[in-house]
């Protein structure tokens, strides 16, 4: 709030009624106490101190409430709360060194890790996102639909780095069955799961997966990925009619022409 204008105004006449008989140091004291009057009149509501997340939270001019929330006072779960709003400001911003350093520091929590789930994500890496978004999930988040939305695809991705940079299978099963856990339906999860199970020779597994990929709509890759567990698992004729359907929508495939090529020449 801004002070008390008449208040202030009252302490002023007084001053300078002081001022006419008070010898010649008065003017001085008068010309201080004005300089000290004006700048508190003319200080901005956001310089004051101490606020409340009730502060922080208030609408409001937004570099007032940047400025607020990062210097409330109250208790660490407010101060973190404040925190958070602080960052959201400025990751709206672009200002995304500035908002993990509000963040730094703060005891882990639900709107603390999904905030740094935001702010990676944002800056394209899923790894940390996935990883504060499951930490998130941990402390208890119920996700709206943007945050689920976007820990779906960092988890999905995740899996995608451990699975063909690293080759981390057990690890990319982790991360696309944390994704399919908030949208069963992800098809390319489901396909990128399917295909690190391929790889540890889980192949009964791979195929359920598979099925519902392909049911959801999965393009050729879905029924390439099929034919070749179907191979494992000794179907011939399913992977026949597999690396068929994936010729028809990829007529340049040379594997799975090779593939269909040995098969049909087999007796």
């Amino acid at each position: 709030m801004l002070p008390d204008i008449e208040h202030a105004s009252d302490m002023l006449q007084l001053t300078k009624r002081g001022y006419r008989g008070a010898g010649p140091r008065a003017p001085m004291r008068s010309i201080m106490f004005s300089i000290v009057f004006a700048a508190i009149v003319a200080a901005p509501a956001h310089a004051q101190v101490p606020f409340t997340l009730r502060d922080c939270l208030a609408d409001r001019d937004e570099d007032a409430r940047l400025h607020i929330c990062s210097i409330m006072s109250g208790t660490e779960e407010e101060k973190a709360l404040g925190a958070v709003e602080a960052s959201r400001i400025l990751r709206a911003r672009g200002e995304y060194d500035a908002a993990l350093a509000l963040l730094t520091g703060l005891w882990p929590g639900v709107s603390r890790d999904a905030e740094l789930g935001h702010i990676w994500f944002e800056q394209g890496d899923h790894r940390m996102a996935d990883f504060h978004f499951e930490m998130a999930l941990e402390y208890g988040l119920d996700p709206d639909r943007q945050t689920r939305e976007r820990m779906v695809i960092a988890a999905h991705m995740h899996g995608e780095e451990l699975q063909y940079s690293s080759e981390n299978f057990p690890g990319a099963i982790s991360a696309y069955s944390r994704a399919l856990a908030l949208n069963p339906d992800h098809a390319p999860a489901l396909l990128g799961l399917a295909e690190a199970l391929q790889r540890l020779d889980r192949h009964e597994e791979a195929l359920a997966d598979l099925d519902r990929a392909i049911a959801l709509g999965a393009d050729w890759t879905g029924y390439l990925l099929r034919a070749r567990t179907r191979q494992e698992l000794g179907d011939a004729a399913g992977a026949i009619a597999d690396f068929r359907r994936v010729l028809e929508e990829n007529p340049e495939h040379i594997g799975a022409r090779q593939a269909l090529a040995e098969m049909t020449a087999r007796p």
